[in-house]
């Protein structure tokens, strides 16, 4: 009897010993901020699986009417169109290559331009995408 009441004291005394030491020293994903961070990539995730989601359904909702239109279709008979005429008259012949482009005889160099698109790729972005906190 003594030492089973001797085991459960030693087993009492280190339990409640980790429990302090756990409480003290804190969890660092505890804190505000990891919980932020945390919270904020689970609704991203959601938000991109509901979008994947919408998106796979319009695509097969979409996919079912042009099975609907395609089996209501019914094939025509094939026809041919041919013309008779001057071929020098209406498209230029691939058989004959056009005349190669004048040269310029402008005596000004031409100066390169740079463009810059970060102000376009701002302006482009995504309204429903959601932004960090």
């Amino acid at each position: 009897m003594c030492s089973l009441r001797g085991v459960h004291r030693k087993t009492l005394l280190l339990l409640l010993i980790s429990a302090v030491l756990f409480d003290f020293t804190g969890c660092v994903s505890m804190s505000a901020q990891a919980r932020r961070e945390r919270a904020y990539r689970h609704y991203v995730q959601k938000q991109m699986k509901q979008r994947q989601k919408a998106t796979a359904r319009a695509q097969k909702e979409a996919n079912r009417e042009l099975k609907r239109k395609m089996k209501n279709i019914q094939p025509s008979d094939p026809t041919l169109t041919t013309s008779v005429g001057d071929p020098s008259s209406g498209m230029p012949s691939v058989f004959h290559p056009a005349a190669p482009p004048e040269a310029s005889t402008s005596p000004e160099p031409v100066v390169p331009i740079t463009v810059s698109a970060s102000n376009e790729i701002m302006a482009t972005q995504n309204p429903d995408q959601p932004s960090p906190p």
